[in-house]
């Protein structure tokens, strides 16, 4: 009860520093100890404020104040966010010699490497949000956040997905029939957003796929059901290995044949 109050005043003080140059520098100035936590953590080390990496992430502490909304979620969710962005474009400013991969995954993770058969859907997301960051808005933090918000429900955050990607090309292709199944009629979307929990009788019915797979890749397979149904083109993008042919899925409400 008392985190929820904290949250609660922390978006208060948020939304008026983002109006009052003042307040801006008190928020900032009294919440610096969480700034440099977030960039340490981000960046798997200590960060101190005579690192350019603490100037980096004050700064885009500040640029969420400018783009928070309250009715979204927590301010700290949005802005840990947009630090992640900043530090990566920094990181990937640093390392322009790396031609295709300027961040190593286990920045974030601690666990993917470079050579790894199927770079998760969370490195595909980083690695694109590194080029974008320098962009106004970033819509694919934008995308990122929003998701973070709607995966709350169902016990998932967005940087879960890195851990219950599927690999294997065997059971890339096992998830792709569940995802297909979500949007044949009649469509079950409307039966996971209202219990909040994996049809998977149903989908293993419909998709001939084991109850196994669905309950290992219960997450994943939420997570993706949601990009492609909702508003997140960004986010979409690096589901095309998922992407079931043309034609599979004339009752899909959304763009895969596009």
């Amino acid at each position: 009860m008392t985190g929820h109050t904290d949250s609660k005043d922390e978006n208060r003080k948020a939304v008026q520093a983002a109006g009052d140059a003042s307040l801006r520098e008190a928020f900032l100035s009294e919440n610096s100890g969480r700034i440099l936590h977030l960039a340490g953590k981000l960046l798997n080390r200590p960060v101190t404020k005579s690192d350019d990496e603490w100037s980096v992430a004050l700064m885009a502490a500040s640029e969420a104040l400018d783009h928070y909304d309250p009715e979204k979620g927590d301010f700290w969710s949005y802005a840990s966010v947009v630090i992640k962005s900043r530090l990566l474009n920094l990181i990937k400013s640093e390392q322009r010699s790396a031609a295709e991969i300027a961040v190593s995954p286990d920045v974030f993770t601690g666990e993917a490497t470079e050579d790894d058969p199927e770079l998760s859907m969370k490195l595909a997301v980083q690695k694109k949000t590194a080029v974008e960051a320098a962009d106004s808005g970033n819509p694919l933090a934008d995308e990122i956040f929003a998701l973070q918000e709607e995966l709350k429900r169902y016990d998932i955050s967005f940087f879960d997905l890195t851990e219950c990607s599927p690999r294997a090309e065997k059971t890339r292709k096992g998830c792709a029939e569940v995802i297909t199944a979500f949007f044949l009629p009649p469509p079950l979307l409307e039966l996971l957003k209202s219990s909040g929990l994996l049809p998977a009788k149903e989908l293993a019915s419909r998709s001939g796929q084991s109850r196994k797979l669905l309950d290992k890749y219960r997450k994943y397979l939420i997570a993706s059901a949601l990009i492609l149904d909702g508003d997140y083109p960004g986010l979409a993008e690096y589901l095309e290995g998922l992407r079931p042919k043309k034609g599979r899925l004339r009752a899909f409400r959304g763009s895969w044949d596009r």
